[in-house]
């Protein structure tokens, strides 16, 4: 159903300006006329449509369709249906004001700056972005606030109506028996492995070079010859802030690291922090805003880096471990639990979980290429040479991989592929539900859209309900 894949876009929608309204003297007859700036489209119980919000979503359309080589010009029946997702979104809005369902404004700053680094990133720049929008970045958010309210709490309020939603084992066995064999999808060849990981540790050494650094940013800062936005651009390593002015706004106490929290509330607004550590490195803030216990702040953060020639010495006793293993004088679980620096898999005998579902299956897709050029190598029970990677934090590491089990490609079956018949079947029960609740929802809910829009051919009749208004 498209309205149920509307979340999926709404994460890069934009907002706006609002319903404004300009009077502009008739320099013949001394007359008043108005030139309209924004214009209520559609009503949805107490909420309005705006043709800004339309205009909104036609601009990240657009912006989309731009980066992957595609026309940007959008015909009359995408904006339909630009509309119509607006419509679902109220209505859902509507009722979830109706039950009591709530977001956090912490949730929302986070769920905007999560956007805008998007945008930044997909621009290039925070002024190109600016460029591009017409509006500063502090305009952009202060206006974008409100429709991710409204997205956020729809998003919860589908969520409330699917929640209970689970499929059983007699209808997991059905959707098999009714799909046709050559209609069963092709499952790609998966493996499953353990990993044993060799990081050196960080030196007090190496903290102190960093501490230090990053005093002399700070007393730049202070002194006035360095912004904190351009010291947050330049060095900072938050990609979270660090192209926001190495910024967070209106922040919940308890969502950060409690270090953080402890210096935010520590410094006066409008002061600087020391230099103080967490488990990311070494940070120092200023306090831009702070009421109870919401704050908004901005902060640097440089993180200390692993020594090379330590790296190249933990190199060796990697060789000298995987010489054991290949010998068989030291199982692999053992040594993981011995010799690994990596503590999410270290107590579980070095098995890797994926993330995707929670299971330690992984396709080719969802490996590493150089783990996935180990693995593909070995055989179950065999151990990998040792090689060198980088982390996501651009960190050097040691790894050496075992494989478990390879499950060979096949054709979808209950037996060894129960999640994926799962989700189909979930899904299915979830469109169901929607789709009879939105039916009982637009017959309870007051609805009206307005031209340009009313002649739109919608998937659904929005107006069609006995307590609802027909369009003008």
């Amino acid at each position: 159903m498209r309205t149920s894949a509307f979340f999926a876009f709404a994460c890069v929608l934009l907002s706006v300006s609002g319903t404004a309204q300009e009077a502009l003297p008739d320099a013949l007859d001394g007359a008043t006329t108005f030139t309209p700036i924004d214009a209520i489209v559609a009503v949805v119980g107490d909420g309005i449509v705006l043709e800004s919000e339309v205009e909104a979503q036609a601009f990240a359309m657009k912006a989309q369709m731009a980066q992957m080589g595609k026309s940007a010009d959008l015909t009359d029946a995408q904006r339909c249906n630009l509309l119509e997702d607006l419509l679902f979104q109220k209505l859902l809005v509507h009722h979830a004001k109706l039950d009591s369902v709530v977001v956090s404004e912490a949730e929302v700053m986070d769920e905007i700056d999560r956007r805008l680094a998007y945008y930044v990133q997909m621009f290039g720049s925070v002024e190109a972005f600016e460029a591009e929008y017409g509006q500063s970045v502090s305009e952009w958010k202060a206006e974008f606030e409100d429709p991710v309210r409204e997205q956020l709490l729809a998003g919860r309020m589908q969520a409330e109506i699917n929640q209970q939603v689970r499929a059983t084992p007699g209808e997991v066995q059905l959707l098999f028996a009714d799909t046709p064999p050559d209609s069963l999808p092709l499952i790609p060849e998966a493996v499953r492995y353990r990993e044993l990981v060799l990081q050196p540790d960080i030196t007090e050494g190496q903290k102190a070079d960093v501490r230090n650094f990053l005093d002399s940013v700070r007393t730049e800062v202070a002194t006035g010859k360095l912004s904190l936005t351009l010291a947050a651009s330049r060095y900072s390593e938050d990609p979270g802030s660090k192209y926001k002015g190495g910024c967070y706004q209106n922040i919940g106490r308890g969502q950060f690291v409690p270090e953080f929290e402890a210096s935010v509330f520590d410094t006066p607004i409008g002061d600087l922090s020391p230099v103080f550590e967490t488990d990311f490195g070494f940070h120092f803030l200023r306090v831009t805003d702070r009421r109870g216990q919401v704050f908004s702040a901005c902060h640097v953060l440089v993180s200390p880096k692993v020594d090379p020639l330590a790296l190249a010495e933990m190199g060796a006793e990697m060789d000298s471990i995987a010489s054991q293993l290949n010998s068989g004088d030291l199982e692999f679980a053992d040594a993981v639990l011995r010799y690994s620096t990596r503590e999410e898999t270290k107590n579980q005998g070095g098995v890797v979980v994926n993330p995707r579902d929670g299971g330690t299956l992984f396709g080719s897709d969802e490996i590493d290429p150089n783990l996935f050029f180990l693995l593909n190598a070995l055989e179950p029970g065999t151990v990998s040479e040792p090689i060198q990677l980088m982390d996501e934090d651009e960190q050097g590491y040691w790894i050496t991989v075992q494989l478990m089990e390879r499950v060979a490609a096949h054709r979808a079956n209950p037996t060894q592929d129960f999640g994926y018949f799962q989700t189909i079947v979930e899904e299915g029960l979830r469109a169901a539900q929607l789709d009879e609740w939105i039916l009982h929802a637009i017959q309870d809910t007051y609805i009206r859209v307005d031209a340009p829009y009313a002649n739109c051919d919608f998937d659904r009749q929005w107006t069609a309900g006995s307590s609802t208004g027909a369009a003008d």
